[in-house]
């Protein structure tokens, strides 16, 4: 899996990784779609789930896993939802379609 790093965005310059920063603040005001399905009051946001799966994904004790990657994807799974919002799978919405609408949104 190819990495992303604050290296790549520089090279497109500040202002992109500064674009790419502020989407990425825009996760703490993303409700868990699920939650909210079941009323949940103060529903966790994707930016709390994607820091709480990388802690976890820190402290497991694995020897097979590789942590460093798990860590990474925990922190990126759900950048996507910043775009598209976040879809549960209650909403029965197909992977392609998701992907076509993260697609239609970077354009």
């Amino acid at each position: 899996m190819a990495s992303v790093s604050s290296a790549t965005f520089l090279g497109h310059g500040a202002r992109s990784l500064l674009q790419f920063l502020r989407l990425v603040g825009q996760l703490k005001r993303v409700p868990r779609t699920g939650w909210v399905y079941r009323n949940v009051q103060r529903p966790e946001s994707v930016s709390d789930h994607m820091y709480r799966m990388a802690v976890m994904a820190m402290v497991i004790k694995d020897d097979r896993l590789n942590k460093d990657r798990c860590v990474r994807l925990a922190l990126v799974h759900d950048m996507a939802e910043c775009i598209v919002g976040d879809i549960a799978p209650a909403d029965n919405i197909p992977k392609e379609e998701k992907h076509r609408r993260e697609e239609k949104r970077k354009t």
